[in-house]
């Protein structure tokens, strides 16, 4: 007969050894009440721990028994979303995130008055769940574990949240691991098929990193109203550059594997259009960066281009606004005119990517920057010819069936002063709510708002 002294001791090395030591001077009044109702103390508390120790051993097994991998930053943590998101029933412990809807989905309805429309809120944004603890699910044969970990990261006072993941199988091999990690983002690349990516930087923390902001439809190039010709040549010149055997071809010549190009030329004249196109045509991110942004320094701009992809394109917009010179007299930039050249043309500098820069003013830039060999490729854009005139005409009315479109571009080009108004103000022009269906009305007032135009325009230059 086991005394009730004895059996105290069991449990209180029972409990030590599980961990649940803190328990033991709380419990050791307990064994005579046990004993009093007829039953064992330490039966008693193993029967309860026993789901708890199962569970523990379950946990200790796999650990020896199945095979981890974490997700880094990046492409594939939108593998391990989509993984997460899918199974997050499964979870114990989720958080609730409010994502961006398609415009597919967006709902519409009508405002208080009845003449607007009027978009519903909620509806612009969807719940997604994404799971903080282990989820499991059964792909190919197979028993995995996906498990969500939230990291805060504080920088210079300002705070970031995201999760990171492991995704774990049993056996000993990660193939099936890589499997469902490109069967995912076969499935992500699918759904973005269409789609441009844009990302910008993110300083929050201190190493700074791509961030995606945007998926923007992708542009066919026959919607762009430039020169044909300017187009063509551009894209061709790309092509070559992108071929599989470029590479090779460069370094055979003992010339470092990169193109820049410049877009130059007045406001609203493509510019921006171009670069879009660009990406859709390749099939190409876009990485945007503003020289002028007070957070980016020498440093970071070098950490940036060099954690790019090497199949992108590094869109510099405006950059003659950033002041790089070679004595700048203040401090009131982050970068140096030597960083930016050394970031994107140094002896360190990333290769296989696509340089853009653009300006309105390329006789503003320093020479050093638009050196050959530093860019390599110009584009200038002008102002609407006629003949562009027309195609923004057929392109804006295209689709509408009406009359003969072919005659009433001509007529409506024909209102234009050659190399005078920018592309871009033709197109907001056609974009007035009273002309989108109607080209007849279009070409009717057409005259009349080339005539305030050129006065505007002369009025600013008095």
């Amino acid at each position: 007969m086991v005394s009730m002294t004895e059996e105290g001791e069991v449990l209180s090395l029972l409990l030590n050894s599980i961990g649940l030591g803190v328990f033991v001077p709380a419990l050791r009044q307990f064994p005579g009440y046990f004993t009093s109702l007829g039953f064992s103390p330490v039966v008693t508390v193993t029967l309860l721990l026993a789901p708890w120790i199962a569970y523990k051993a379950v946990c200790f097994m796999c650990g020896y028994l199945m095979i981890a991998v974490e997700i880094s930053p990046g492409d594939l943590v939108r593998a391990a979303e989509y993984l997460s998101t899918e199974n997050a029933s499964w979870s114990r412990e989720t958080i609730a995130m409010l994502n961006r809807i398609s415009r597919n989905e967006l709902q519409t309805g009508n405002s208080k008055s009845g003449k607007y429309i009027a978009f519903t809120w909620s509806s612009m944004r969807k719940i997604v769940f994404y799971p903080l603890s282990s989820s499991w699910f059964w792909k190919d044969g197979k028993i995995f574990r996906i498990q969500g970990r939230r990291v805060t990261e504080y920088y210079n006072a300002a705070q970031s949240n995201r999760i990171e993941y492991t995704l774990s199988c049993f056996g000993n091999s990660a193939e099936p691991i890589r499997k469902v990690l490109q069967t995912s983002m076969d499935i992500v690349f699918k759904h973005e098929r269409d789609k441009t990516s844009v990302w910008h930087p993110r300083y929050q923390s201190p190493s700074p990193e791509w961030t995606r902001l945007a998926l923007r439809a992708s542009r066919p190039a026959e919607t762009l109203a430039i020169d044909s010709k300017i187009l063509s040549n551009t894209l061709d010149d790309i092509n070559e550059y992108l071929r599989a055997d470029a590479m090779e071809h460069y370094h055979t010549k003992g010339i470092p594997y990169r193109r820049g190009y410049l877009f130059h030329g007045p406001q609203g004249t493509g510019k921006t259009s171009l670069v879009h196109v660009i990406a859709s045509v390749f099939e190409l991110p876009i990485f945007c960066l503003r020289l002028c942004d007070k957070a980016l320094t020498d440093e970071s701009l070098v950490s940036l281009t060099t954690n790019m992809p090497q199949r992108g394109i590094l869109l510099i917009e405006d950059i003659d606004s950033a002041g790089l010179v070679r004595n700048p007299t203040g401090s009131e930039h982050g970068i140096t005119l030597s960083g930016y050249l050394n970031a994107t043309d140094g002896f360190a500098a990333p290769e296989g990517h696509i340089l853009i820069i653009s300006t309105n003013r390329r006789d503003l830039l320093d020479g050093a920057i638009i050196r050959p060999g530093r860019v390599d490729y110009e584009v200038h854009l002008t102002n609407a010819s006629r003949s562009q005139a027309q195609q923004l005409f057929k392109t804006h009315y295209g689709l509408t069936g009406l009359g003969d479109l072919d005659s009433m571009a001509v007529e409506f080009a024909g209102n234009f002063p050659e190399f005078h108004i920018s592309p871009a103000e033709i197109q907001q022009y056609l974009l007035k709510a009273k002309y989108r269906d109607s080209p007849q009305a279009a070409i009717k007032e057409i005259a009349e708002w080339v005539s305030e135009l050129e006065l505007r325009s002369e009025s600013r230059r008095i």
